[in-house]
């Protein structure tokens, strides 16, 4: 399951970034739980011929992964995934 690895810090600032990377396996639909109280950036690579994109809620990532016909993958499938956050 996909965990918080490491602290990004901006070279002249004094907040802090977290980064949320890993591999998650998900369906069309399926949320992800980062743990961070915002996103910036996320970013998913599917494997196969997937398609795959989001829409963020806080520290909240709702996956939507569809096949190469545009059709909704209904089976969990692995995704590479980063996400950079507070």
């Amino acid at each position: 399951m996909a965990a918080v690895i490491g602290q990004l810090k901006r070279p002249l600032g004094r907040v802090g970034k977290r980064v949320f990377a890993g591999v998650v396996s998900v369906a069309d639909g399926d949320t992800i739980d980062t743990g961070l109280k915002s996103i910036d950036v996320v970013t998913l690579t599917p494997t196969a011929q997937r398609f795959a994109y989001t829409a963020v809620s806080g520290g909240t990532i709702t996956v939507h992964l569809l096949d190469s016909t545009g059709s909704a993958v209904t089976s969990a499938e692995n995704v590479y995934m980063i996400a950079i956050g507070e």
